[in-house]
């Protein structure tokens, strides 16, 4: 009797090269729009963290991690947990691990699994900035970034974004 092995998993396909094209134009709007804003406002809207989170709008638009929820609760639950430890322990790498790594927890827990939280979180840690941070620019380049893809899915051919809002 022989066992066999199941598939190993394949790379995703190449896409046709409009689509391709049509992603590229979503990023590229998506994280312009946030260096705009924060251009204009002097608010650090154009941080990693958020434009990572505009990058995967942009790339993968109905994967649970790049919907309403997951960005703006991912966010900000990291940020706030984040915002904790480093009052509790003050800003090192060390509080900025420890930030990164828990934060996965509340995200879980919310149901708002968002990667690009964990920068935040880690960034968080490392600086220690004021709690409002948690509004701006957290909450506003997540509300950008949502903002964003929802006007590019309802512009650019053959995309929805949202696909679900709670």
């Amino acid at each position: 009797m022989t066992a066999t092995l199941p598939e190993a998993p394949r790379p995703p396909a190449r896409p046709a090269l409009p689509l391709a094209l049509w992603t590229t134009l979503a990023a590229t709007a998506g994280l312009l729009l946030l260096a705009g804003v924060g251009a204009a406002t002097g608010t650090p809207l154009f941080a990693l963290p958020f434009a990572a989170s505009a990058a995967i709008v942009a790339v993968a638009p109905g994967a649970p991690f790049a919907q309403p929820r997951s960005i703006l609760l991912g966010h900000l639950a990291a940020g706030a947990l984040a915002l904790a430890l480093t009052a509790a322990a003050g800003p090192s790498v060390w509080t900025a691990a420890v930030a990164a790594g828990l934060a996965t927890a509340p995200m879980l827990l919310l149901r708002a699994p968002h990667p690009p939280a964990t920068a935040t979180a880690a960034f968080i840690g490392m600086t220690a900035p004021d709690p409002w941070f948690l509004v701006s620019p957290v909450l506003i380049a997540g509300v950008l970034v949502v903002a964003g893809g929802v006007a590019l899915g309802r512009l650019l051919p053959g995309r929805r974004y949202p696909t679900y809002w709670r």
